[in-house]
């Protein structure tokens, strides 16, 4: 028998689709406000790019990791990283370093972990927040593997860090893992579980786009024991990050006061954004969106989008999450919003 084409496995649904509502709803791509993928509106290349030059090496040589950059992600993280093309990378990898396991996945959160699992084999079981803080309260059924997103995507709860070092303990009873994706956390380092002593038994993923305003560039880091950052770089291959996505990602990491003054700005937009949103069902937000329950999603989705406002729609939990505006794009999205608790 001829060998075959392995039959394609169903997509996960993700934000940063502008072009599909453009070409559903119409519209050019400056008329439109992008709130779908919660990536910052402010960027750190729009703020540097003119005082930026890109050495010629980054372009010609074949990119490597060079200590700079390493010392770099030690400087700004706390601990020692392997650089991926994004946290994607490693979510989409790191499932092949392991046999096979039962993996409990955080309900409702980005939901690339739990098909990435599913896909290599392991047996994935999704539970909420409070399931999974029962079960380790009692102490008496853990996984091989317990993947938390901090802050959950897109409820924004947040597992305390004392929760989940005594979680990585209990695990290491059984030989088990914490991943802990901290995609969202660097408006808020402090709620980070990073540290130099990180026990050997937990992973966590960190992306430079939420924050920086650089999703483009496709960096991210992995944070794990030597063993796990070897088998997963051993199977991501060579030269998985472009040099000037790894040379730009280094200069932003290294901008301390660029990431003080954004910081500020989110903290303070959030806050307006969160006022703004009073008179909606909003039950969850961080530094980089707000998530609001609507009855409809589907429909609210698509009446935003009627009006140029293109949103990140999870139907399952009938939940939109809405990144974040900037002040003087408030009030327009606030009109719109207001459409939904109009009868047509």
């Amino acid at each position: 028998m001829a060998i075959q084409i392995k039959p394609i496995l169903q997509s996960v649904a993700h934000g940063a689709n502008l072009s599909y509502a453009i070409q559903k709803f119409g519209g050019a791509r400056s008329e439109w406000l992008d709130l779908s993928s919660a990536v910052s509106p402010f960027s750190w290349w729009a703020d540097n790019k003119q005082k930026v030059i890109f050495p010629e090496a980054v372009f010609h040589d074949l990119p490597s990791f060079n200590d700079e950059l390493n010392q770099t992600i030690q400087a700004y993280y706390g601990i020692a990283g392997l650089a991926v093309a994004g946290s994607q990378a490693a979510i989409q990898v790191l499932p092949q370093c392991f046999t096979r396991a039962t993996v409990w996945v955080l309900a409702g959160a980005y939901g690339e972990h739990a098909a990435c699992w599913r896909a290599e084999g392991h047996t994935v079981v999704e539970l909420t927040q409070d399931e999974i803080e029962v079960n380790f309260l009692n102490g008496t059924d853990f996984p091989d593997v317990l993947i938390v997103v901090n802050p959950g995507n897109p409820s924004g709860e947040l597992f305390s860090s004392a929760d989940l070092q005594q979680w990585a303990k209990q695990l290491a009873t059984v030989g088990g893992y914490l991943v802990c994706d901290e995609a969202f956390i660097d408006a808020t380092p402090e709620q980070s579980i990073l540290a130099d002593d990180m026990p050997a038994n937990m992973i966590v993923l960190r992306s430079l786009g939420k924050f920086f305003g650089l999703a483009g560039l496709r960096f991210g880091v992995l944070f794990a024991s030597d063993d796990i950052r070897a088998a997963l770089a051993q199977r991501i291959g060579p030269w998985p990050l472009a040099g000037a996505s790894m040379w730009l990602a280094q200069q932003a990491l290294k901008d301390i006061a660029w990431q003080c003054a954004q910081r500020q700005r989110l903290q303070e937009c959030s806050g307006a954004m969160r006022e703004a949103l009073t008179s909606f069902n909003l039950i969850g937000s961080t530094s980089l969106f707000c998530t609001l329950a609507v009855p409809n999603v589907a429909a609210a989705q698509v009446l935003l989008a009627e009006h140029k406002i293109w949103t990140r729609c999870f139907r399952q939990q009938g939940l939109l999450r809405l990144g974040l505006v900037q002040p003087h794009e408030l009030e327009r999205l606030r009109l719109t919003l207001d459409k939904l608790n109009k009868p047509v």
